[in-house]
């Protein structure tokens, strides 16, 4: 047979006969070159002001409220969703899990623990870019902060405070000197690592089944950090990128939110990283605002008082017109449609303590928006926001079924 079916294909050359394939979209898109995909995460710790954030109507022509006036151009490339939440409640203790769906406490019974978003997804692309995630702040995050960002093993990812700190992990080289030492100090870590895991490998034969699970835990967190250091070593000697662009001065949380929107499209369009998140702290100023200094939080406690309820708004619009402004510079960068950018809170009423119908925007991925979506209310029929998340995972370029507690997939946008 092996002689035949030589032959013949001899034979069919010879008489100048070819049998190309047809042209295969799925090949065609398998030959582009893959455009990475970033996300970005931008988080408050006191809600919205429902009728200032949550349009009346449904889909894509509804009006939108006096917050969201700076989207009117964007329109099409943002969708703003109606009875989002986690299904849990406990007012500012139940904040922490907006971007795990997942409470620090019930962490140990999670496959990933507390994972938060940002954290899962940098390990997506951990290696590709300096940073794999950008955890950031608008300055100190006291007066109730975000809690935002969690590990798998369960730790508080903290973000970096000042903008003129943020500009200088993007842009500025370290000293030769500081580079030196910190190869010295990779070394150092990656011996330790060595030996605590040879000794942990001299106990596995002798201990419990469930000690032994523990240690298979702890055999892959070594390897996690290992694999992390081996990557952090790998751009000590890479330069950082120049750009045309001056260290920012650091200044109140106010006038740090802009500059870190800015440093953050830098570090996007520069591919410095590819996942980062904003935290909008709980100290926020309101004097920028031209409303008395009560404070962010005091605001938020304004019990329908509606000189309060006005001072908020204004709290809330300035966050939103300069959230608005960043989308408009990523799509102007080209980058919009390659980033999906989250907004959102764990607590919906900042007033009532109330972590349900959270604020949620999601903006730009490529995603078929629909300005306003109004999702299920009824409480056995309500949509998990980790359905969203695990979506957002999957066009991510995340191989997953499940994130935190999702259900399934969010189709509503594809």
């Amino acid at each position: 047979m092996k002689t035949d079916s030589f032959t013949r294909r001899q034979f069919l050359r010879a008489a100048g006969v070819t049998v190309a394939l047809p042209w295969l979209e799925t090949l065609s898109r398998a030959a582009a070159p893959t455009v990475p995909q970033r996300f970005v995460c931008v988080a408050n710790p006191f809600g919205m002001i429902q009728d200032a954030f949550f349009p009346t109507e449904e889909g894509p022509q509804a009006a939108l409220p006096v917050n969201l006036g700076a989207f009117e151009p964007l329109r099409g490339k943002f969708t703003v969703f109606s009875n989002f939440d986690h299904g849990n409640n406990g007012g500012h203790a139940g904040t922490h899990l907006f971007l795990s769906g997942v409470k620090s406490a019930e962490a140990s019974s999670m496959p990933d623990g507390n994972i938060s978003l940002d954290q899962f997804l940098a390990r997506q692309v951990a290696g590709q870019t300096r940073f794999p995630v950008l955890n950031t702040a608008a300055g100190p995050v006291g007066g109730g902060g975000v809690e935002l960002c969690w590990t798998r093993t369960g730790v508080m990812v903290p973000p970096v405070q000042q903008v003129s700190r943020v500009f200088r992990m993007l842009f500025v080289d370290d000293p030769a000197e500081l580079s030196s030492t910190l190869g010295v100090d990779y070394e150092q870590q990656g011996s330790i690592l060595d030996a605590v895991n040879g000794q942990a490998k001299g106990m596995s034969g002798r201990v419990s089944g469930r000690d032994r699970e523990k240690l298979d835990q702890y055999f892959t967190a070594i390897r996690e950090v290992e694999k992390s250091l081996e990557q952090e070593k790998s751009w000590l000697s890479r330069s950082r990128p120049k750009v045309d662009a001056k260290e920012p001065k650091d200044g109140t949380v106010s006038q740090q939110l802009p500059i870190l929107f800015d440093l953050v499209a830098l570090a996007l369009q520069t591919d410095s990283t590819r996942v980062a998140t904003i935290e909008v702290p709980g100290s926020f100023d309101t004097s920028a605002m031209g409303i008395e200094e009560k404070g962010y939080h005091g605001y938020s406690h304004h019990g329908k008082d509606p000189v309060l309820m006005e001072g908020m708004r204004k709290v809330e619009r300035y966050q939103m017109t300069h959230l608005a402004r960043f989308l408009t510079k990523l799509q102007d960068l080209g980058l919009l449609d390659n980033t999906q950018v989250l907004f959102g809170s764990g607590m919906g009423d900042g007033s009532a303590h109330n972590n349900k119908n959270l604020p949620v925007l999601l903006a730009g991925g490529g995603y078929k928006h629909r300005t306003h979506l109004i999702l299920p209310e009824a409480e056995q029929k309500r949509v998990p926001l980790c359905n969203l998340y695990l979506s957002m995972a999957q066009r991510f370029g995340a191989e997953t079924h499940v994130f935190g507690r999702s259900k399934g997939t969010f189709g509503e946008l594809s």
